[in-house]
């Protein structure tokens, strides 16, 4: 039981070492806060790979908030 629990907390550490930084981004006119990025979805793909699909991920989330008004904090 033990075990598991250690492999489970490995886990987690590892997949977290591999989540793309997250963004917060501000509608100025009315201070609503969004925020984009911090997926691991893409790493449980595989390493760079699952990486680099998380950040375009990002990338066009962030694009949305920016064409709506939203400002990166």
């Amino acid at each position: 039981m033990t075990g598991r629990i250690l492999g489970v907390l490995a886990l987690c550490i590892s997949l977290g070492g591999c989540a793309t930084p997250v963004t917060i981004l501000k509608n100025p006119q009315t201070g609503q806060v969004a925020t984009c990025g911090g997926g691991v979805g893409g790493s449980l793909l595989g390493g760079v790979a699952g990486y680099n699909i998380e950040q375009s991920i990002d990338r066009k989330c962030q694009a949305r908030y920016m064409a709506g008004g939203f400002e990166p904090q």
